[in-house]
């Protein structure tokens, strides 16, 4: 039975696998060794992109801000007829900037630390 047989070879190696011995079994589809590479590939460029100072710190800081940003506009320009509520453009814009300064100081901090 050809299943068995399947069922038996992802057991072993599962069990390689988490033993650490990271042998590679004998007989690898094609298909499997194709998603092995491109996850090889995915990883290699996550190393790159982390390995640039600030790269990934930056990118963060700004989609803060323009998330934050936005949201709070939004928020504000749909009840700006509360009284409490006083501009939606300068909310919008200090929750940006706000946003973009605390997440720039949060990943050199972290990057201090690592």
């Amino acid at each position: 039975m050809s299943s068995d047989d399947d069922i038996e070879r992802l057991l072993r190696e599962v069990e390689s696998t988490m033993s650490g011995q990271g042998a590679k079994p004998a007989a690898q589809s094609g298909e499997m060794a194709k998603s092995t590479s491109n996850a090889n590939a995915k990883a290699n460029a996550t190393d790159e992109v982390a390995a640039r100072p600030g790269g990934t710190t930056l990118r963060t800081a700004v989609v803060a801000a323009i998330v934050c940003g936005l949201g709070v506009f939004g928020f504000t320009f749909f009840f700006q007829w509360l009284p409490i509520i006083d501009n939606p453009i300068s909310s919008g814009l200090g929750a940006g900037v706000g946003a973009f300064l605390t997440a720039l100081a949060l990943g050199v901090i972290n990057r201090r630390w690592k």
